[in-house]
């Protein structure tokens, strides 16, 4: 989903492009529900992680009242996969996100929920922090089965700190006193069965980065995908090619966030936009179905000639990938921002197009830009699926096609590959 929001940014320690200049905090400590005393964890490194106790066969079983969030997901892990022996004995580099966190004995990454104990990587497993069913649409994806139902999962914890997160109460539980929920132990067939039964046709991982919980999206994936479901990763593209790859063989979409141009809106956000560039361009190498949102905040990246930077960028990977232009309603730490001028949206729309973009929506705005909802024939330019306000009301294709002119319109309009 894409996040919206802001204020002055958070001030960070060290070096937000280095991850070896992360001070990762301790295990034990965070498991008591605090750093140390003269430790604290700073923003950009994620002030919280999961740890504890070596964690039991079943993940989720026992719990004490009282209990801070970090030692009850320290429960909730299982080994993880996508990592590498560190530069040292006892060591361990994460491939999950592009932090590529190297991990000391009894530390946590950046994102404070993938951690090094006894010699191995523990990640989160066997939980859900929330899931809704709603309409695939709600996930900005406008080019995967329009009009299908869609259970949207999440998990807690984040690789970046975006000051305008929608979901900050679960990307951001860590970090914020105002944390929202508790973890919901389900294992991966009942939440695919819950997908079934409510006649879901995609399944989607969001709310948090679900490449920092892959382990579990994995296993999900392959359930879904045996269930004839679509599979879809949310995003902020701060991933690596491993992580990537591995998640490929049971994953159909990858919607990325892609939410500036410059290193000084992506240190802001605690990451950098060169590895998010990349991660489209090999995600589509890889053969993923992509589609990339911008939020555009006043104030933080809105400035026109950025902005067609990024279309640009875009479209040089691949003209055919959708671009969503969505407006900014203030939350969280930017409370105080104005709501996007939709007017300055649809320009930045019409110069994408003009630069050889095909698909290029306005969103959030649907009672002011309703054209710019609509996917339309690149060769005609007829509407091919109608909608409003992230619902479809109208699908016109033919076999993926135009029916007025028979071009191709590219997506995953039927069920998930085999």
């Amino acid at each position: 989903m894409e996040t919206n929001g802001q204020s002055a940014p958070e001030a960070a320690m060290g070096d937000p492009l280095d991850p070896g200049c992360r001070p990762h905090v301790r295990v034990e400590d965070l498991v008591r529900g605090a750093a140390p005393a003269g430790e604290r964890a700073p923003a950009d490194a994620g002030a919280g992680c999961a740890g504890g106790e070596r964690a039991p066969a079943e993940p989720g079983a026992g719990g004490a009242p009282g209990e801070p969030l970090t030692a009850k997901l320290a429960r909730r892990t299982v080994p993880g996969e996508l990592y590498e022996r560190g530069p040292e004995e006892g060591y361990l580099r994460c491939t999950a996100c592009a932090h590529r966190c190297v991990l000391s004995p009894g530390r946590a990454g950046a994102c404070g929920i993938r951690f090094e104990q006894g010699g191995e990587l523990r990640v989160p497993f066997g939980y859900v922090a929330r899931h809704y069913v709603r309409s695939v649409e709600t996930n900005t994806i406008f080019h995967v089965r329009p009009g299908a139902r869609s259970l949207t999962f999440g998990m807690f914890g984040c690789d970046l700190r975006c000051p305008y997160c929608q979901n900050w109460k679960v990307s951001q539980a860590l970090r914020e006193p105002e944390g929202d929920g508790e973890p919901i132990d389900i294992s991966a067939a009942d939440l695919v069965e819950t997908a079934v039964a409510a006649g879901c046709g995609v399944l989607a991982s969001a709310y948090n980065e679900p490449m920092i919980t892959a382990e579990w999206a994995r296993a999900v994936f392959t359930e879904a995908r045996r269930r004839g479901l679509v599979t879809a990763l949310i995003s902020d593209g701060n991933t690596t090619p491993e992580a990537l790859a591995y998640m490929r063989p049971v994953t159909d979409v990858f919607r990325v966030d892609l939410k500036g141009w410059s290193a000084d809106q992506y240190r802001t956000l605690g990451g950098r936009v060169e590895p998010v560039l990349a991660a489209i361009g090999e995600a589509r190498r890889l053969g993923y179905w992509v589609e990339v949102v911008t939020l555009v905040v006043p104030g933080f990246n809105d400035k026109a000639d950025g902005l067609r930077a990024l279309g640009a960028e875009i479209a040089r990977v691949d003209p055919d990938i959708p671009w969503h232009l969505n407006a900014f309603y203030p939350r969280y730490k930017m409370r105080d921002r104005l709501t996007t001028d939709p007017a300055f949206l649809v320009d930045v729309a019409g110069v994408a197009y003009a630069r050889g973009m095909r698909y290029v929506y306005v969103s959030n705005v649907a009672d002011r830009v309703r054209e710019l909802s609509h996917t339309r024939c690149p060769g005609c330019y007829e509407v091919v699926v109608r909608r409003f306000n992230y619902e479809t009301q109208e699908v016109l294709l033919s076999g993926g096609a135009c029916p007025a002119c028979g071009t191709r319109v590219p997506g995953l309009w039927g069920p998930a590959a085999a």
